[in-house]
């Protein structure tokens, strides 16, 4: 059974395996408090996920062809021409005619970010209907909607958006295919993760030789290998020195949240302040967030790092730096409360944008190895919208069974 809970349990199974690979030489040991934090969490998560499979609400919705789909397709297109217009033109093209372009300012503010996540829900909706489609014309339809509908990532050079777009979908293939997953089928999946990794390392090794000015080849792995800090066990095995990429990706937010742990200090007890600052910055959205800590002049700490390089440390570790372990405790008692209440909601408003609500909560949770996507509005704020068109829908359906009763 596909659930958040089980994502949260093998995601972070599957960091702690790859930190134990030792290699990094950056990586500082995993102490005791932290495998305890992990094991604990980890198997609160299994007693959640267990729940929600024998509760048998995960279960696929085909989807069927509507007018809607082009409706919205082209609503969410005159969005991005009217941001466009707003801004001159589009951090894709400026970054092709060599001009300067800051893509993190792109976007008319505020409708920017209804833009976007909208656009993101949207997007996984679209695909739950794509595999959902069995008429060969109607299935082209909603695969050119699908491919207009990734567009946007691309003109706006916003390669997280496409990520977690493309993540929700997986998701959402999965839970249509979970009882029919063959070992051909498994298989292949491994086989794309693994060129994928490949390919994620070759990409960055472009960056990296082009941001140092090293005059190497994209496949040339020696400066990120030192950055990294390679341990010479790996250096001299026959593994592809590109995959170091998506270990040092994978592993070193652990490895930042297990420094934070060690070296950060507490001066003075919790405070009912400490405690504000925690649900404003932790919890709220952060393009709501950002205006309060703005406006308030509220002062953040930063977390340690292995380097300066590797600036994430998991969804925790701005938690601990805050409150220490009682934060971390509260930051995960919310998380799981929050993602167990709002799929039995969802659920409750019927099954049509449920599926696509369950993929986007999953990659949420797959999400927090990195950073904390509870407050990063362009995941988070994508759960609003199956909320929204649920009760609408549900409110359509009240309606129509009291013009019935009328009738009656």
């Amino acid at each position: 059974m596909v659930n958040p809970y089980y994502i949260y349990s093998v995601s972070f199974i599957g960091v702690i395996i790859a930190y134990l690979l030792g290699w990094s030489n950056l990586f500082p040991e995993l102490r005791f408090s932290l495998i305890l934090f992990m094991g604990f969490s980890i198997g609160i998560a299994l007693l959640f996920g267990n729940s929600i499979r024998k509760r048998k609400i995960i279960v696929f919705e085909n989807l069927t062809y509507t007018k809607i789909f082009q409706n919205t397709t082209l609503f969410i297109m005159g969005g991005y021409l009217l941001e466009g217009l707003y801004n001159g033109s589009f951090p894709l093209i400026d970054i092709m005619l060599g001009k300067n372009s800051n893509y993190t300012e792109f976007g008319i503010p505020t409708f920017h970010v209804f833009l976007v996540t909208f656009n993101s829900f949207f997007a996984v909706y679209l695909f739950q209907a794509l595999i959902s489609e069995g008429n060969f014309a109607e299935k082209k339809k909603l695969f050119m909607f699908f491919s207009l509908n990734l567009l946007p990532g691309l003109l706006i050079v916003n390669r997280g958006m496409l990520v977690i777009i493309l993540m929700s979908c997986f998701f959402v293939y999965t839970i249509k295919f979970q009882n029919k997953m063959t070992i051909k089928k498994a298989s292949l999946l491994m086989v794309i993760l693994f060129i994928g990794a490949f390919l994620f390392g070759v990409a960055g090794n472009v960056r990296v030789n082009s941001s140092y000015q090293t005059g190497k080849s994209s496949f040339n792995n020696d400066t990120f290998l030192n950055i990294g800090k390679a341990s010479d066990s790996f250096k001299n095995s026959i593994i592809p020195k590109e995959f170091f990429w998506t270990y040092i990706y994978v592993a070193s937010p652990l490895a930042n949240f297990q420094e934070t742990i060690e070296k950060q200090t507490f001066d003075s007890d919790i405070t009912v302040s400490d405690t504000a600052v925690f649900f404003v910055t932790q919890i709220m959205p952060d393009f709501i967030s950002k205006r309060i800590v703005s406006e308030f002049e509220i002062e953040t700490q930063d977390f340690k790092k292995i380097t300066p390089e590797l600036n994430v440390g998991t969804a925790f570790i701005a938690s601990y730096v805050i409150l220490g372990w009682p934060g971390v405790i509260l930051f995960i008692t919310i998380l799981f409360l929050f993602a167990y209440f709002y799929l039995l909601f969802l659920r409750s408003l019927g099954q049509k944008y449920f599926i696509t609500g369950v993929a986007i909560l999953n990659t949420l949770f797959l999400m927090n190895t990195f950073s904390n996507m509870l407050s990063f509005t362009g995941i988070s704020f994508q759960l609003i919208y199956p909320i929204i068109f649920g009760l609408v829908d549900k409110y359509k359906e009240l309606q129509y069974h009291n013009r019935e009763k009328l009738k009656i």
